[in-house]
């Protein structure tokens, strides 16, 4: 009887720890999944947008026809390299790296392209390849 109260505890604690497990197990995938990673970026970019940038750049300014016929067919390290040297006004460069690149992330899918499968590359050569193609962008 006491042996069997054993069992039934120890199986009662066992599955109460495999929803954890499986939300550990899910949460470390998603630490290594490049999908899961580039939509982290665009989530961090939007928040460092809120905190850096709302103050003196509207939504509407930064993701209307004007910014994508502006950005459209330029490379995603043109946009990086203008806001990480000129942003926030009168503290140019004062982001991380990281920040910027999120920034330019967010501001990417917020003017119609889709979340990449990876996050924006911190390598300036290889964010030079990626082209901006909005939505609306002539052609």
């Amino acid at each position: 009887m006491a042996a069997r109260c054993v069992t039934r505890t120890l199986a009662i604690v066992l599955l109460a720890a495999c929803p954890l497990a499986a939300t550990r197990a899910q949460d470390a995938a998603a630490l290594t999944d490049p999908v899961a990673l580039a939509a982290r970026q665009v989530e961090r970019g939007e928040q460092w947008f809120r905190a850096a940038c709302l103050e003196c750049h509207a939504i509407g300014a930064v993701s209307n026809p004007d910014f994508r016929l502006k950005w459209g067919g330029r490379s995603a390290h043109d946009l990086f390299d203008l806001i990480s040297r000129t942003m926030p006004d009168g503290n140019p460069g004062a982001l991380s790296r990281g920040a910027y690149l999120a920034i330019t992330a967010y501001l990417m899918k917020l003017n119609g392209m889709p979340v990449a499968a990876t996050p924006l590359p911190a390598d300036s050569t290889a964010l030079g390849g990626l082209r901006l193609t909005f939505p609306s962008t002539p052609r």
